[in-house]
């Protein structure tokens, strides 16, 4: 992930069948037209239905994603967990499927104080 990120990124949906199971050729397709209008590709974030997604999920979409768009602009996956242990651990991973970046947004779930999650942060990184 060491790839100058620059233009549009539209933040797109994740694509599901009737029955409610990601469908890859229609995310395939919204990818499609994101690339023929010059943009890149943010994907599993809120609009991506990441909370509803489990694992295997994510990194379907992810792995749909990069493929489709097969170094011809950057694509860049949401990967915040409801705990900290487990967005490193699926950021490992997505790292690995070929993504420019990943976005992440501080714990979702518990709603915590600036101060706390500067203090969560330099916990995490070794600087308290």
């Amino acid at each position: 992930m060491n790839k100058k990120i620059t233009g549009v990124l539209t933040a797109i949906v994740t694509t599901f069948d009737r029955d409610g199971e990601f469908n890859p050729a229609a995310q395939r397709e919204q990818v499609r037209c994101q690339l023929d209008a010059g943009n890149g590709i943010f994907c599993g974030g809120t609009n991506g239905e990441f909370f509803v997604l489990n694992q295997q999920e994510k990194i379907a979409v992810t792995e749909t994603c990069v493929d489709e768009v097969n170094g011809r602009a950057p694509v860049v996956e949401h990967i915040g967990e409801i705990s900290t242990r487990e967005t490193i651990r699926l950021g490992k991973q997505i790292a690995r499927l070929g993504v420019d970046a990943v976005s992440v947004i501080t714990p979702w779930f518990v709603p915590l104080k600036q101060q706390e999650l500067i203090a969560h942060y330099h916990n995490r990184c070794g600087r308290a």
